[in-house]
């Protein structure tokens, strides 16, 4: 059975808290699926998790959108980065490498995860990102674990 933590985002340091409780609880293939809108947040949940995974700062982390995957080493796992918006079926995203990559103990978020849901993973974490209440910018995410090694991150 899903369990659901709803977890209000009302700037990008929130959102970094956020990304760094989900990054404490991830094990080598790890793979979180994030959903939302264009522009509501999932790159910068990125950054949050790369960062709290401990990739380096000086390493920008961006939208791979045109490129489908950037990968990030040297934290303590490393990150794939996918973005399914222009794939066209679940099975672009294996072409691209994810079975490969957590196979090798890389976490991997992908963004727009729900248009390649059939390729993700038993146990993968979903997040969804929307308007939040508190003003203009604001977001709520909207944290599911179905697997029980993923709701450690939900407390």
């Amino acid at each position: 059975m899903p369990s659901e933590r709803r977890v209000p985002l009302p700037d990008v340091a929130a959102t970094h808290r956020l990304a760094a409780e989900l990054a404490a609880g991830l094990a080598p293939g790890a793979v979180l699926a994030l959903t939302s809108e264009l522009g509501a947040g999932k790159t910068e949940l990125t950054r949050g998790l790369a960062a709290a995974l401990g990739v380096p700062a000086a390493v920008p982390v961006c939208s791979p959108s045109y490129l489908l995957l950037n990968l990030y080493r040297g934290g303590r796992l490393p990150l794939a980065h996918f973005d399914a918006y222009f794939m066209q079926a679940a099975d672009d995203l294996e072409r691209a490498g994810l079975a490969e990559l957590l196979a090798e103990g890389w976490v991997a978020v992908v963004e727009w995860a729900d248009r390649v849901a059939g390729a993700l993973p038993a146990g993968t974490q979903w997040v969804a990102l929307g308007p939040g209440e508190s003003g203009p910018g604001s977001r709520l995410a909207v944290v599911q674990a179905i697997a029980p090694a993923a709701r450690g991150a939900l407390r």
